[in-house]
């Protein structure tokens, strides 16, 4: 156990034990959090290593036109000029 951890089990054996249920309650919350940035962090990660990954399909002469393509789309699909 690291020295942090070790100090904390000491102040909460110095508690009276109704005093220590909130802060375990509060533990709790922590270490949901600290999960759920956990994943956040995994999904973030993923998402910017996706966004490439049909690079190596690309046709280079049309990557200018990325901007604009869906746009171009509507107006083929309704006949808008």
């Amino acid at each position: 156990m690291t020295t942090i951890k070790t100090q904390a089990m000491m102040l909460l054996q110095e508690l009276p034990d109704e005093k220590v249920f909130p802060i375990i309650e509060i533990l709790k919350g922590l270490r949901l959090l600290y999960i759920s940035d956990e994943n956040n962090t995994t999904i973030e990660t993923t998402k910017n290593n996706a966004m490439g990954i049909f690079n190596k399909y690309s046709k280079p002469e049309l990557i200018s036109l990325e901007k604009e393509a869906w746009g171009m789309a509507v107006k083929e699909k309704h006949d808008i000029h």
